[in-house]
């Protein structure tokens, strides 16, 4: 574990940091900047809730480290992902179809989901 000699404050900082990417990740999705606004203060605000709400006393580390462990591999794979995903995107605003989601796209996101997810339990 790279994270043992974290301490709370740590903790805080890095969700913070993972909440961030979140809002960058979804803000990206929709067209129009007025979306992406909102799409972004609600991951914010919802982050916010989450913290306030689920991290007083003990077991506050734990709280935190889940909610990194559930937003960052959301971030990373929107990275991995982003070619095929912008594609689509650029495809659906344009009016025309998007490729077919087939078996083996589904399995290599699931693959690659996994794969973060472990790895970040790893680091954590």
């Amino acid at each position: 574990m790279l994270s043992e000699h974290f301490t709370l404050t740590h903790w805080w900082i890095t969700a913070g940091l993972s909440a961030l990417a979140l809002a960058a990740t979804v803000a990206s999705l929709p067209s129009k900047p007025r979306d992406r606004l909102i799409a972004g203060v609600a991951v914010v605000l919802a982050t916010a809730f989450y913290c306030l709400g689920r991290t007083r006393g003990e077991g506050t580390e734990q709280a935190l480290q889940l909610y990194i462990l559930g937003t960052a591999p959301l971030a990373i794979l929107r990275w991995v992902f982003g070619g095929w995903l912008g594609r689509q995107l650029a495809l659906a605003r344009a009016g025309e179809p998007t490729e077919e989601l087939k078996g083996r796209h589904t399995a290599l996101f699931l693959a690659a989901f996994v794969a973060v997810v472990a790895a970040i339990a790893v680091l954590l």
